[in-house]
């Protein structure tokens, strides 16, 4: 059974490969094309540096089909620096080497179009009908078939979808609708986008009301066919959103508080909490104090800066030797306070939340040890 899955998965790469090789032709092929042209916009006001044009032309023939020109083209033919677009050939390997075989291959066909059909669409003539490795847009598969939408006169897919393998000599034709749309054909809307335009080679869905559900006649929440969860119909038939908070049972823990939103609603904690492991509203000890215009610590320092600066004026008034060694005493407790008592250094131990952890910890702890001595 596994050497037979392992041989399906093989097949699958190597189906999957060959299809890359074909996409790949004639993408290649595009590409060569595209710097073709590229090359003929660029020498198109070019002549010969005889200087005499008008001699030169009656004499050598004209410059637009001369062999001059056709060498000026071929020397960035095939190179990615000829063309500013090169993204759309993102994905095939060897991009250039390959387009150079192809010139290589088929120089014939080169010259053939250069000299006698330059008025033609390149891509058609040379991808589609001389090499046939590429299909015209709208068609795939060997023989070109058209993609579905093409016999009744729309466009491929009804223009909401892509037909697969369409430009292609490979692929099975079928739609891949943009969102919004269904169908083989990509000719009807999904559900909860409803018909704006629909005409017998075209339609445009649009998006239903954000509060409907399973399809709607406008974008308006009272055409809504149904109101989606989170959403209530009301007295003018229109659904409106549901404030989930006016509910008692929501949010019920501890330290939390109900947050309404569109269609639904979330708990969050109060200012000054935060969520634990077991999704619970604990004191946030670390967290920010409110904006004030003077914060505390500021305030106290002030204050303290105040009393020494009104202590060092009385002293200086009275000349007091005790009273000198006092206010030394006092400034140098002040700095060393300021220095060395902050809430950065306060070890993990003496902090508040590291105290109520370990004492949880020892209460879990001696509440497991009863549980255990009641079973024995």
């Amino acid at each position: 059974m596994q050497l037979y899955i392992s041989l399906l998965v093989v097949n699958l790469i190597a189906f999957s490969n060959q299809k890359n090789i074909k996409n790949e032709k004639c993408r290649t092929c595009n590409f060569l094309i595209a710097t073709f042209e590229e090359g003929l916009k660029n020498t198109a006001r070019n002549h010969f540096a005889g200087g005499d044009t008008a001699w030169e032309e009656k004499n050598l023939g004209k410059y637009k089909t001369s062999e001059t020109r056709l060498i000026e083209v071929l020397e960035g033919v095939c190179k990615k620096s000829t063309i500013s677009n090169i993204d759309k050939f993102h994905g095939i390997s060897d991009l250039e080497f390959k387009c150079a075989s192809l010139v290589e291959n088929y120089e014939e066909q080169v010259e053939e179009f250069y000299y006698n059909h330059q008025s033609k669409n390149a891509s058609i003539w040379f991808c589609v009908e001389q090499l046939n490795l590429c299909c015209p847009h709208g068609h795939f598969g060997k023989t070109c078939e058209k993609c579905p939408g093409l016999a009744e006169g729309a466009d491929a897919c009804f223009g909401n979808g892509a037909c697969h393998g369409d430009g292609s000599r490979e692929g099975n034709g079928k739609c891949k609708c943009e969102d919004g749309y269904s169908g083989n054909l990509c000719r009807h809307c999904e559900t909860d986008y409803y018909e704006e335009k629909k005409r017998e080679t075209s339609i445009n869905c649009k998006k239903c009301h954000e509060s409907c559900q399973g399809g709607c006649k406008d974008e308006t929440p009272k055409s809504c066919s149904k109101c989606k969860n989170g959403w209530i119909l009301d007295e003018n038939q229109e659904c409106v959103d549901v404030n989930e908070c006016e509910n008692t049972e929501t949010c019920t823990k501890c330290s939390e508080k109900c947050v309404n939103e569109i269609g639904s609603y979330r708990c969050e904690c109060l200012e000054g909490y935060k969520r634990d492991e077991q999704q619970n509203c604990i004191l946030d000890v670390e967290a920010s104090p409110a904006d004030m215009l003077i914060r505390p610590a500021q305030f106290l320092r002030f204050v303290a800066m105040s009393a020494l600066v009104f202590i060092i004026t009385f002293v200086v008034w009275y000349r007091s030797t005790l009273l000198y060694v006092l206010c030394a005493l006092a400034t140098i407790a002040l700095i060393l306070v300021d220095l060395y008592i902050n809430p950065n250094t306060i070890p993990d131990e003496a902090k508040p939340q590291k105290k109520l952890d370990e004492i949880n910890s020892q209460i879990e702890e001696d509440e497991d040890e009863a549980e255990e001595k009641d079973e024995l």
